[in-house]
């Protein structure tokens, strides 16, 4: 092999060394950018929907015992909201949720949870987003992007409520 393939050959490792370092650089950005999201996230869970005890930011799941909703930490001890009325309803099943809905002052906020998710893959909880319930939409703390429009075109949303009945989101 001449010189000259051989600077070739370095040159283009040196290409893909630094491609691969940028996608990387990349991916740690997204981590991070999501990382504050769900940190600002909890943060307003954390007031609008306290716990009795300990923190959102420290919940390792979320499960539906009887009519309560109970929250674990990693270390096995749970605790329930402060206001145990705010928990209204769930999709799936009590033990592992797809997704719990919380009432404040009227306004819906809905936990979703995906352990493969985007987001959900990263979080303790599992939690892949929340969203608050707007005039005709759902805004995401999680994910700026995402609006999911409540019009005419769009389905009701139906959750079981805590009592076993169930509890519809109409739409706007």
């Amino acid at each position: 092999m001449d010189i000259s393939t051989s600077n070739s050959i370095q040159s283009e490792q040196n290409f893909n060394d630094l491609i691969n370092a940028e996608v990387v650089n990349v991916e740690l950005v997204k981590t991070s950018q999501s990382e504050i999201a769900v940190t600002n996230a909890k943060q307003f869970l954390d007031s609008t929907f306290p716990l009795a005890k300990g923190s959102h930011q420290d919940v390792s799941s979320y499960v539906v015992y009887y009519q309560q909703l109970l929250i674990f930490f990693t270390d096995g001890t749970h605790t329930g909201l402060k206001d145990p009325k705010q928990f209204v309803a769930l999709n799936g099943h009590k033990s592992e949720p797809s997704a719990i809905l919380l009432r404040d002052k009227g306004t819906h906020v809905e936990l979703t949870f995906d352990r493969c998710g985007e987001v959900g893959a990263y979080d303790r909880a599992n939690v892949e987003d929340i969203q608050i319930e707007g005039h005709r939409y759902w805004i995401s703390l999680l994910n700026v992007d995402a609006k999911r429009m409540i019009d005419g075109s769009l389905q009701d949303q139906m959750f079981t409520a805590k009592d076993g009945s169930d509890y519809m989101l109409k739409a706007a």
